[in-house]
This record gives structure tokens, C-alpha cells and sequence, in this order.
């Protein structure tokens, strides 16, 4: 107990006398009982002041029953002025920590009267809350019965005491499992009766005679909050008249949120936890589950229904549920988790109304953003050999979602003016266009994505920090009928959370748990700190490998998907930098694991999106060396291509920047490739991605060279950069005959070539190995090339060139590369035609 000054100790006991001296005036005609008790608490307070002159608080408290009892006899007058007064004495004392358990039980069941008299005022409800806050004076059926008094008058009409009653019962619901929190820090007696998990299956109004005092209401509380939520009766809240389920699952969610530790270190807690809470969850989305298009809509109301059709606010508030025992509960609940999540990616069927579909992918955002989360997603499922592919499953509705998004659009949307169309579950208006691109007047575009004449927005921040996206649906609790989906809000999420798991793929790859957003703990939540740490990551290195291994074949086929697809719909420059970056790291972690077959397919997609579609899909895919791609991994069709009238023409949303002519090769039939080949903005970028991987990366490229060096080499001849003395690139001052270069890329060409002559220069730092596949992939590019020469076609330097950059700044390991290099430069050198061309060329 707080020591309180002998001062203000004085100043309490001269109020009190002050009150008492009005209560007795204002009783004297028509309530002579309360008169009489007045002029009692009168003499006591006098004899306490002689008696207790040290320690007022002391002497009030040890006869709190007689000093309180004159207040008490005035609530029961049902008089709206002195009930005022009286319960302003009343939470003096209360405040002040002068009410002992016997007084307090008296002032509980004087507020219960004022409550079934309808005397609805607030004094009352803050009379309750510092009754519960105070002290732990009111406990057991006195503490249920200040419960039920704050939820009646929940249910009221008057609407500012509805709204403050709810704050008032979340406030209680609180301060139990506050003293649930306190009471574990102090010692545990030795009568406690050993946990029975019989009594704990039956239930009923008494608590486990394991637990403590505070636990054991605190377990009865969160109990009936089970049995309300079930539509069942409650066991321990007798007296209630009504109840939502809605406000039920709030206070449920609340108390999850905040005491996770109260749950996970008793064992009581944990047993309602997993066997009733889980249970009730899964059959409450049983609506969900079930629910076809066509079926009749509900009846309103937030009650226990027997509505066939998901039902917003219960929907929103299950999943909100979900997501904090995911989150907090993991470890106690993999079984049940294995459920939710099953189901969270059911709920991603296109079937599914939009709102549904949004309020899943918000809660996604939230669980992808935790790397142990994935980490225990894929050891506990994915890595189990009769487990539903957990992890798995999760990228692949992600990818499914968004695809739907642009294909379900194309065939369902209207045709607008413009020839624009949009996803038919979004709303407001799609935007102008100005040679594809959606702008408004002196606005600059909008981030969007546009893929077969969708347009889409994108409306999230992609490049803030990890978690910072806030949900918008999880947090609608005022709603009934089920909102809009704004325009684009569904695919910006989906497309946050495949970058959310490829960070945390990467972060577990490098042994970093929690690195990036990292575990979520909410600002309301009061013991995460004593919540027991997650599994830890496996130690031995088969342990690890397998783990980081699981995790690339799990996602990988998912993630090259919908990232293809994205990256071919972006028209934004940061979003097609994420999506890059994305691929990186893909690509990089398969190397490392030595997974050819995902590497090579990441690869094919980023050198496939440095060309334009119609050239990449013949160039490509002529050589022996393009992998297999999955059949749900996206590709481009020459459906995609756009027609060409000059250099401000757009193709899918990106700036034409280069025109030149294609690259002759051998593999095609003459002729075969005819016309003008245009690079656009995102090409341009895309192939920055591609320089800056193979120079990152170059250790474990292996075969996957001869593919990246073929597209590098189609790029350098369509942009127009010549060889030059040493293997290097120049760009020509003016416009050759081959290419037309807008000034914003020329002003890039000496950068593009330098990044290529580092790129080359690099290899000084390549294994032996790693430099061999490299001097293979320039040899077997450079043999194509002669082989062009035979026809009396113009071949390609760039192979030559870069095989003369890389033997230079590798001198020192002269006896690695000398002779694949010697012996295809004397092949050259005896060529009928091709030591012409390089002697031209220089």
C-alpha cells in the first residue's frame, strides 16, 4: 500500500466529515435512518482521528464497514442528489485504499440496486472501475457481479452510458488479468491442489483449485467469455440479461493480445486456450467455409445467427483472433495454427466475397512479416512428411490471388472509353490515358500495374519499413455491412506480402529470426516480455541446410510466378526495383544452396524481362540452355507485344527509350527476326538488375552464364555499344545506323558500359571453377558468332571482347585460363571471315 502524507490523510477525514455533516442535513426529513447513520460516521470519524492520529488511512480502513455505512443506506434512498454525493464519498475512500473486503461487498451490492433501479449514472460505472483498480478488495462473486453491473449497463439506451460502460467492462476485463500478472511475481504457496484436467473439461462456476485467487477469476472470467461467445450461458457472470458475440470476441481478442504470458505459463489458461477458444473459432467459420454465392444473406444483429453467409463483423473479429494466436500462441497451438492457416489460404479463393479476400490478405501481411513465424511454418509443416505444405501453400495462394486479379478482371470488366479496364470488385474511376499511361492533369501517373488492359493501383508503401503497413478492414469495427474494396487495395497487399516472405526467407537464409519487421508486439500489449522465446533455429548444419533448403522448394515456383507476372505489369520504378531486388535474392539463395534447376528459372525471368517480350521469347528460348520453367510459374506472350509509332510510345506502361536493330543469330532462320527492336525504361532497369547479379553473384552462376552473357550481348548490340581497345564498350557520340538512343539513356550508356567492364573485371575474384564457367559461356557465345560470320551475316564482338577483358585481369592465374582461351582465339584467328570484322571494328 502507498504511504499517504499525514496531510492528506488529514484533508480526507475533514471531507468525509463535511459529507456526512451535508448527508445528514439533506436526510433529516424524509430519511431519518440515513440521518442517524450520518451522525455515527460522525462520532467514528472523531474517535478514528483520536485513536489513529499516525496513520489515518489505517484506522479508516480497520472500520470502514461502520464509516461507510451511512453512504451505502444513502444509495439505498434511490435519490439522484444524494446517490451523487454518496458515491463521491464512497470513491474517496476507494481511492484512497480505506475499503476493506466486507465494505466493498456492501458498496457492490448498493450499486447493483441503483442498477436494476435504472439509475444509469456514470458515477456509478466509475465507482465500479475503482472498486476493481485500486485494490483486489472485490474479488470472486463480488468482482462477477461488478462485471455483470458494467455489461447491463452496456446494453442500455442512453448512448453516452453505452460507450462509457464498454470502456469501463474492457478496463475491468484488464485489471483481472493485471492482478493475474502481479500475483505470479510473488511466491507460490504450498496448498495448491496439483491441475486436474477432468474438472478443467467439465467446467462450471467453480475454478480450478490450482490457481490462486486472482487466476482463479481471471480463469472463470475468460471462461464465460468462451460460453458467450458460444451462445451458451455463462457459468460465473450470473445476472446478465444480454450479450453480443461481437463484444465478446473484442474482450476475448483484448485479453489474448495483452496477457499472453498469463495463458502460456498456466497450464488451466493453456487448456481453455487450445481446447475451447480453437474449438469455437473453427466452428464459427463454418459459415465461411461453407458458403457458396446465391445463399441467402443473414438476419443483422451481432448475436449467435444461423446465417449461411460470412457475416462481417464476426468474420473481421475471428480473423483478428487468429492472428494474435498465430502470433503469440504458436508454440502452444501447431496443430490448430495448421487449421487457421489452411483456412486463411481457402479464404483467398476467388469465390470468396472481396472483403473476405481482403480481410485475409491483411492479416497474411501480418504473419509473412515475421521470419520465425515462416521459420516454424516450414519446420512444422512443410518439413513433415504427412503435414499440409503449410508454407507452401501460402505463396501459392498469394500468387493465385494475384493473378486472378488481372485475368478474372480481363474477362468480367467494362470497356471504357479509353480502352482501359479495371478489377469489378474495386470502386471509383479509372484514370485518362496519354500513350497508356494513366495521368490527371499536371499530376504525375500514379503507381499502378497494367497487364492486358487492367490497370490496377498500387496504393500500399512498398519501400517503408517492414510492418509499417497499417490494416483498414481488421480495424472497421463499426460496421456492419461488409465495405468496398478501394481500388487496388487487394493486390497492393497481396504484393506486400510476397516481398514480406521473400525478406524473411533471405533473413532466415542468414540466420537472422527476427531481423527486418521483425515479431510484432502491439503497443497495448503489457508482458510480451515475459512470453517464452520461440524455438530456436536448428543447430547442427544438416539441421540448417535442410531448413534453408525447404524454404527455397516450398516457395520458389510461387514466388517466380506472381513476381513474373508483376514485373511485367509494373509501371512504377520502385515497384519493379522491389520486385527485382526480389529476384535477386532468390536467385542468389538458390545459388548458394546450389539448386540449379530454381536458380536458372530466376535467371531466365530477370534476363527475359531485359528484353522486350516478342524478342526474348525468340532468343531465349532457342538455346539448349533455358530451363524448364513451372507450369504455374507466368510467362509472356506475344499477345503482350505493343505496336510501335516513335520514341513516346509506351509498352505496357514504360518508355520506350532505344530503338535499334535486332541481333542477327544463327539459331533462327534468315530473316527471321525483321523490324525494329525497342528497349524501354524497364528493360533498361531490368538489366541493371542483371549486371549488378552477375557481379554480385558470379560464384554461382555456373551454367547459367551462356544465358546472362546472351542477353547482355542482345542488349549491347541493340543500344549500339562497340568494342574497345582492352574488352571494353563505348557508346557512339551520335546515333548510328543501328540504334536510336533518346537523350535520357545516352546520358546512361557509359555508365551501362562501365557496369559491364566491372562486371568483367570482377572475375579476378572467381574461383577456378566459377572462372571456367564464365570462359566456357564467352567461348560457346563467340563459336555462335563465327558460326554467323560463315552466312555473311555481321556477328557480335562482344564475346571476343569480354573474353580479352576477362584474360587480362586474370594474368596472375594465367595457367587456369590459358588454354580454353588460346585455343578458341587461334579457332578465331584461322576463321575465313571473322578476324576481318574485328579488324574493322577496330
Amino acid at each position: 500500500m502507498a504511504v499517504v502524507s499525514p496531510t492528506v490523510a488529514k484533508k480526507l477525514v475533514d471531507s468525509l466529515q463535511t459529507d456526512l455533516r451535508t448527508l445528514s442535513a439533506d436526510c433529516r426529513r424524509k430519511y431519518p435512518p440515513v440521518k442517524e447513520a450520518s451522525e455515527a460516521g460522525l462520532l467514528k470519524l472523531r474517535q478514528i482521528t483520536i485513536k489513529s492520529s499516525n496513520n489515518l488511512i489505517s484506522g479508516l480502513l480497520a472500520n470502514s464497514t461502520e464509516v461507510i455505512q451511512p453512504f451505502v443506506l444513502g444509495c439505498d434512498t434511490k435519490n439522484p442528489k444524494i446517490v451523487q454525493l454518496c458515491l463521491t464519498s464512497i470513491n474517496k475512500l476507494t481511492q484512497y485504499k480505506a475499503v476493506s473486503q466486507a465494505a466493498a461487498q456492501q458498496v457492490v451490492n448498493a450499486l447493483w440496486v441503483l442498477m436494476e433501479a435504472g439509475i444509469e449514472d456514470l458515477k456509478l460505472l466509475q465507482t465500479t472501475l475503482l472498486l476493481v483498480t485500486t485494490s483486489n478488495v472485490v474479488q470472486h462473486e463480488a468482482l462477477a457481479k461488478i462485471l455483470v453491473l458494467s455489461l447491463r449497463l452496456h446494453f442500455t439506451k442512453d448512448s453516452t452510458i453505452v460507450n462509457t460502460a464498454a470502456a469501463t467492462v474492457r478496463q475491468l476485463v484488464s485489471s483481472v488479468f493485471e492482478r493475474v500478472t502481479a500475483e505470479d511475481l510473488t511466491p507460490v504457496p504450498d496448498n495448491l491442489e496439483p491441475m486436474s484436467v477432468e474438472s478443467l473439461k467439465v467446467g462450471g462456476r467453480q475454478a480450478p483449485k490450482s490457481l490462486r485467487p486472482c487466476a482463479a477469476d481471471a480463469y472463470l472470467l475468460f471462461q464465460d467469455l468462451c460460453q458467450l461467445v458460444n451462445a451458451h450461458q455463462p457459468y460465473w457472470l450470473t445476472g446478465m440479461t444480454e450479450m453480443t458475440r461481437t463484444f465478446c470476441l473484442e474482450l476475448m481478442e483484448s485479453v489474448l493480445t495483452d496477457y499472453p504470458a498469463v495463458f502460456l505459463n498456466h497450464p488451466e489458461f493453456s487448456f481453455i486456450l487450445k481446447e475451447t477458444v480453437c474449438t469455437v473459432i473453427i466452428k464459427l467459420f463454418s459459415p465461411s467455409v461453407k458458403h457458396r454465392p446465391g445463399v441467402a444473406p443473414p438476419a443483422p444483429g451481432g448475436g449467435a445467427g444461423s446465417a449461411e453467409k460470412p457475416y462481417f463483423p464476426i468474420v473481421m473479429r475471428l480473423l483478428r483472433i487468429v492472428s494474435v494466436l498465430i502470433q503469440h500462441y504458436y508454440i502452444l497451438l501447431v496443430t490448430e495454427c495448421e487449421i487457421f492457416l489452411s483456412l486463411l489460404v481457402k479464404f483467398l479463393d476467388p469465390e470468396r466475397p472481396p472483403w473476405q479476400r481482403t480481410l485475409v490478405l491483411e492479416v497474411l501481411t501480418r504473419l509473412c512479416s515475421h521470419p520465425t513465424l515462416v521459420r516454424n511454418f516450414c519446420q512444422c509443416y512443410d518439413m513433415k512428411p504427412h503435414s499440409t505444405k503449410v508454407f507452401r501453400d501460402i505463396v501459392n495462394g498469394l500468387g493465385a490471388f494475384i493473378q486472378s486479379q488481372f485475368v478474372n478482371s480481363a474477362a468480367h470488366t467494362q470497356t471504357t472509353p479509353t480502352n482501359l479496364t479495371k478489377a469489378p470488385d474495386t470502386q471509383g474511376s479509372p484514370p485518362s490515358l496519354v500513350g497508356g499511361l494513366p495521368v490527371g492533369g499536371g499530376i504525375t501517373p500514379q503507381s499502378a500495374f497494367f497487364y492486358r488492359n487492367v490497370w490496377i493501383p498500387l496504393v500500399v508503401n512498398i519501400t517503408g519499413p517492414l510492418g509499417s503497413q497499417k490494416p483498414i478492414f481488421l480495424e472497421m469495427s463499426e460496421k456492419i455491412e461488409p465495405p468496398m474494396v478501394a481500388d487496388g487495395y487487394a493486390l497492393s497487399l497481396a504484393f506486400l506480402c510476397l516481398l514480406d516472405v521473400v525478406h524473411c526467407v533471405n533473413a532466415l537464409n542468414e540466420g537472422q529470426d527476427n531481423s527486418g519487421r521483425g515479431v510484432m508486439v502491439t503497443k497495448e500489449s503489457k508482458t510480451a516480455a515475459s512470453v517464452p522465446p520461440p524455438e530456436k533455429t536448428p543447430e547442427t548444419p544438416s539441421e540448417v541446410r535442410a531448413l534453408r533448403e525447404e524454404l527455397i522448394n516450398s516457395s520458389w515456383c510461387g514466388i517466380l510466378a506472381a513476381l513474373s507476372l508483376l514485373l511485367d505489369a509494373s509501371c512504377d520504378e520502385s515497384a519493379t526495383e522491389a520486385i527485382l531486388k526480389s529476384v535477386q535474392v532468390y536467385t542468389s539463395l538458390c545459388g548458394e544452396l546450389g539448386l540449379s534447376t530454381p536458380r536458372d528459372a530466376f535467371i531466365t525471368a530477370l534476363c527475359k524481362s531485359s528484353l522486350p517480350p516478342h524478342y526474348a521469347l525468340t532468343i531465349l528460348n532457342t538455346h539448349g540452355n533455358s530451363q524448364k520453367v513451372p507450369s504455374s510459374a507466368h510467362t509472356r506472350s506475344s499477345s503482350q507485344e505493343g505496336s510501335v509509332t516513335g520514341q513516346t510510345e509506351v509498352i505496357h506502361g514504360s518508355q520506350v527509350v532505344a530503338v535499334g536493330t535486332p541481333l542477327p543469330t544463327a539459331s533462327l532462320p534468315l530473316g527471321a527476326q525483321q523490324g525494329p527492336v525497342m528497349l524501354t525504361a524497364k528493360n533498361i532497369q531490368c538489366m541493371r538488375a542483371l549486371l549488378s547479379l552477375a557481379h554480385c553473384h558470379g560464384g554461382m552462376l555456373g551454367s547459367a552464364w551462356h544465358q546472362v552473357l546472351t542477353t547482355l550481348q542482345h542488349l549491347v548490340w541493340i543500344l549500339g555499344l562497340k568494342p574497345s581497345s582492352g574488352g571494353g564498350l563505348k557508346a557512339t557520340p551520335q546515333m548510328s545506323d543501328n540504334a536510336l538512343i533518346t537523350t535520357a539513356v545516352m546520358a546512361d550508356l557509359p555508365v551501362l558500359s562501365a557496369m559491364l567492364s566491372r562486371l568483367f573485371e570482377s572475375s579476378q575474384y572467381l574461383d577456378d571453377v566459377a572462372l571456367h564457367h564464365l570462359i566456357d559461356a564467352l567461348c560457346k557465345l563467340s563459336s555462335e558468332a563465327m558460326d554467323l560470320a560463315y552466312s555473311n551475316q555481321e556477328p557480335s564482338l562482344f564475346a571476343v571482347a569480354k573474353l580479352l577483358e576477362t584474360g587480362l585481369v586474370n594474368l596472375t592465374r594465367v595457367d587456369v585460363l590459358w588454354k580454353p582461351i588460346t585455343g578458341h582465339l587461334l579457332e578465331v584467328g584461322i576463321h575465313t571471315f571473322y578476324p576481318k570484322v574485328i579488324l574493322a571494328a577496330k
